[in-house]
């Protein structure tokens, strides 16, 4: 995967999020996070607002950018860090790749059914 477009973020998104998140918000989601990153993988951290971060560090829960540090050494040997946000294609590929059977949860009947065979069992 060489750019993470719209459509690929906005699916990664619905499949971590869907149960969680109203659509439209995973689609709002998706626009805001490539409205940074445009065509790149990577943004400057300098950019982002404490409510921006705040999101990205959410992302990072999420598995789907990570925080980057970079060291440049300028004029009389002073340390210039430079912090970024870089999408973690490796796994939002993982997630895209995912089979619907691994995502779907347990039903509330499967649920109680287990809990119950476990009981019956403890009781034994």
């Amino acid at each position: 995967m060489e750019i993470v477009t719209y459509e690929i973020l906005y699916n990664v998104l619905k499949k971590l999020l869907g149960k969680k998140m109203m659509e439209e918000d995973i689609k709002q989601l998706a626009e805001y996070v490539v409205n940074f990153f445009g065509y790149e993988d990577r943004i400057i951290d300098n950019i982002l607002t404490p409510a921006d971060r705040d999101v990205f560090y959410y992302l990072e829960e999420l598995e789907i950018v990570k925080p980057m540090e970079e060291e440049i050494t300028i004029s009389k040997g002073k340390l210039w860090r430079i912090h970024y946000w870089v999408y973690r294609k490796d796994k939002i590929e993982e997630i895209l790749n995912r089979k619907e059977e691994e995502e779907r949860e347990e039903s509330p009947e499967e649920f109680y059914k287990k809990l119950f065979k476990e009981f019956e069992e403890e009781k034994e």
